[in-house]
This record gives C-alpha cells, sequence and structure tokens, in this order.
C-alpha cells in the first residue's frame, strides 16, 4: 500500500496515477477524509487523557486536604471524561479501519512509461526476438500435440478431480524437472538462493502479499483453517522477511522460489479447457529480489533479461510486452510479459510476467532497510518479481515450436542433457 504520508500531502498525484489505472478515485479520496477524522479524534483523546490526568492529581489534592466537596465533583468529572474517551476510542477504531481499507485499495503509483490503455489491447510492444519457425506441415496444437506423445492424461483427472487439472506422464515428467533444474542452474550462476517454499499461508500474510482481486479469482482457502494454498512462490517469498529490518549491506536479496502453484483461474471461465495451458495447479521457478529503492529499476531491467536469456537458449521465438496501465495489478508499478510465439494458433501468449512494485508490498509486509538497535528512521525497502519459467505453459510453447511431421517432438539442444534425449517420439 502507499505511505499514508502521501495521501496526507500529495493526493493529487495519487488521484492521477489511480486515473491513469481508469480506477474509482473515491477510494484515494476516503483514505484522506478518513484520516482527517482520525487524526481530529488522535488530538481530542490526547487532550482529554491529559485533562483527566491533571483531574485524577487534584482528586489526590482535593483528598489529602480533606475537601470532600470539590473532591466529589472532580470525581464526577474525571468519570464522564472516561465515558467521552471511550466512545472516541471506538470512533478512532472505525475511523482508522476505513481509512485502512480504502488504502488497501488503491494501487500503486504507475511509472511515468507505463502505457496509458484501460485493456490488454493498449500493451505495448518493446522488442521482438526469435524468428518465427516454418513447417513444410500443417502444426497441430499442444493440445493435440501431448496427447500424440502421450504426455499427459486429463480425462482421467477430471474424473477424480474435476476440469483444469492433469496426469503428467513419461517424458513431459522428465521435461517438466529439466526446465525447472535448466531455470535454478542460470539463476544460481547470477547469484540467486533457491527456496523451496511452502504450498500454504495464512490469511494476515497473504493479504499483504496478495490483493483483493486474488481473493476473488485466485486463491484457494482451505476450510475451518486460517490458511490459503499459494498462487505462486511470489507471495511466500515476499513473506519471507516479514515484519524484519534488513541491514543494507545485505541487499540485494535475490530468491528462486520454486514452488507448486494453485489458482481457482475463476476469472478465466471458458478460456483454454484443454491442454495444460491454464490449469489449478502447475510448477514455477520465480524471481524474487529485495533492494534498497534507487535500484529497483535497474533490477526490473535486469529479471526481465534473465527471463530472456531463458528463452533465447530454448530457442523459442518471443516479445515483450509493457503492461498497459489500466491491465496492471495493483501492486505493480510497471509490468512486462514475455510472450512466446504459438505456431498452430499463430499468436503469442503470455509465459512471464515481471513486476517493479517499489515499495508497495513491502510496506504491507513492514519490511525496512536499516540499522538493528539504530535511532536513525527505517525506510521501506523496494521489492520486484518475475517469473523464470513456468513449466507446464513453456511445454506446451515447446510442443508447438519443436514439433516434426510424425508428430514427435524434439527436445531443445539446451535440455537434451537434462532430458536424456534428442527427441520425443510420438506414439499415436
Amino acid at each position: 500500500m502507499l505511505d499514508i504520508e502521501l495521501f496526507r500531502n500529495n493526493l493529487d498525484k495519487i488521484i492521477e496515477s489511480e486515473k491513469r489505472r481508469f480506477k474509482d478515485i473515491s477510494r484515494a479520496e476516503k483514505v484522506l477524509a478518513n484520516d482527517i477524522k482520525w487524526r481530529d479524534i488522535v488530538t481530542n483523546l490526547q487532550e482529554l487523557r491529559k485533562e483527566r490526568n491533571e483531574i485524577s492529581h487534584k482528586i489526590a489534592e482535593y483528598k489529602k486536604n480533606q475537601q470532600d466537596k470539590e473532591a466529589q465533583e472532580a470525581i464526577k468529572k474525571s468519570a464522564e471524561i472516561k465515558v467521552q474517551i471511550e466512545e472516541l476510542e471506538k470512533k478512532q477504531e472505525e475511523y482508522f479501519e476505513q481509512r485502512e481499507k480504502y488504502r488497501y485499495m488503491v494501487g500503486n503509483i504507475l511509472h511515468d512509461t507505463v502505457p496509458l490503455a484501460e485493456t490488454e489491447e493498449g500493451n505495448e510492444v518493446v522488442r521482438v526476438v526469435g524468428d518465427i519457425p516454418k513447417f513444410d506441415f500443417t502444426p497441430l496444437s499442444h493440445v493435440e500435440l501431448i496427447e500424440k506423445i502421450d504426455g499427459a492424461d486429463t480425462k482421467k483427472a477430471s474424473e477424480i478431480v474435476g476440469s483444469r487439472f492433469y496426469y503428467l506422464k513419461g517424458d513431459i515428467v522428465i521435461l517438466n524437472l529439466a526446465l525447472m533444474k535448466f531455470a535454478l542452474d542460470f539463476l544460481q550462476s547470477k547469484g540467486f538462493i533457491p527456496m523451496w517454499t511452502p504450498f500454504f499461508i495464512k490469511y494476515d500474510i497473504i493479504k499483504a502479499a496478495a490483493e483483493l482481486a486474488d481473493f476473488d479469482e485466485q486463491l484457494y482457502k482451505i476450510q475451518d483453517e486460517d490458511l490459503y494454498m499459494i498462487a505462486t512462490s511470489e507471495q511466500t517469498l515476499a513473506a519471507f522477511h516479514y515484519d524484519e529490518i534488513i541491514d543494507p549491506e545485505r541487499l540485494p536479496l535475490k530468491y528462486a522460489g520454486v514452488s507448486s502453484c494453485f489458482r481457482r483461474e475463476a476469472g478465466s471461465h471458458g478460456k483454454d479447457t484443454l491442454g495444460i495451458f491454464r490449469i489449478h495447479q502447475f510448477e514455477k521457478v520465480e524471481q524474487y529480489v529485495f533492494c534498497e529503492p534507487e535500484d529497483s529499476w535497474d533490477f526490473h531491467e535486469e529479471l526481465i533479461k534473465n527471463a530472456e536469456v531463458l528463452y533465447k537458449r530454448l530457442e523459442l521465438p518471443y516479445r515483450i510486452v509493457n503492461i498497459a496501465s489500466g491491465d496492471l495489478n495493483d501492486n505493480a508499478a510497471k509490468k512486462y510479459d514475455l510472450e512466446a510465439w504459438f505456431p498452430a494458433s499463430k499468436v503469442y501468449r503470455e509465459l512471464v510476467s515481471c513486476s517493479n512494485c517499489t515499495d508497495y508490498q513491502a510496506r504491507k509486509l513492514k519490511i525496512r532497510m536499516g540499522k538493528v538497535g539504530s535511532k536513525e528512521e527505517k525506510q521501506i525497502l523496494h521489492t520486484l518479481n518475475s517469473t523464470a519459467i513456468a513449466t507446464e505453459r513453456t511445454i506446451c510453447c515447446i510442443l508447438e515450436n519443436y514439433q516434426n511431421e510424425d508428430h514427435s517432438i524434439s527436445v531443445p539442444k539446451v535440455l537434451q542433457e537434462y532430458v536424456g534425449k534428442k527427441v520425443i517420439k510420438s506414439i499415436k
């Protein structure tokens, strides 16, 4: 969330950013309105508590001097002030809760380079990389190809669990693991620390790490438990330093998160219902960085370039897209997507998202930088996240780009050592 001082001192900046996001600006206005009322009550409470404290001293003096009448009047006045204080404390809590509720709904301040548009139609293509493959035959879709090589069983999974689930089989299991190891090896060479995170997270923590929309569209709630299943290891990596003060000398902290991810996909009803592209459970290697504020925009470029290196080595054609203002999530000040080419449908599809959350997410998680024990004011640090590889989606892309006329799949050269073969044969 945004610094409350920004609402107090520069509401116009917030409103301008919210307008660029095509959001309701009244939420930002309600933050300030409730804050003003809250601060007025804080001032009134301070005065009343001071007055009551002074009366308490007078009562002691009256009793000492046996001034019973004055003492009784003072006691009565103290009781009246106590009631006033209790009533104001309730209002103080109400205004604070309202302020924080609307503050949580206001998005991060957009970077100046974010394209102004309400929908993804306004996304800006930054660069296009790689050659579109040419086939001497009509290429099949990843849905058809994974059946040809017997790489997954979605029919049986739908009977056991429901739609958008799967059993991975045979060589595709090995390819899935190979992609994770391939990404981890590269990120380790770049100084990232591998982290296998929990798959569950408490409500108070996920509320700070994620966003309101995630609760409606993505997150699975564990019945009768104060737990949610993670939609990405970004959430558990972000929370790894929850409520900590980090010495600036330790920064940057760079983590490579490995996890299964669980998403309801409530907002994508009817989309990609076949195959393993848009599913409720998948594996992902995530890049996550904690850094000093002045370094975050350099890291944003570094993270997307890391992802690009992986897809260049996989020799998959892709493009980098600067996400439009109205299509950005609240945490992000700016986001790039890497979209790879799918020959069968002749479209680019999202495989990577890379966001600079500046101080927005870290403030919710109370992650600060400074010297522990020092009286110097602690500063909110910056956080960034980016997909390295979402394995199932990348497998779909590999299937389409590396298919052969006999429906076998050539294994990308960079993965052959991991997979142990050059070709995945078709059985149909």
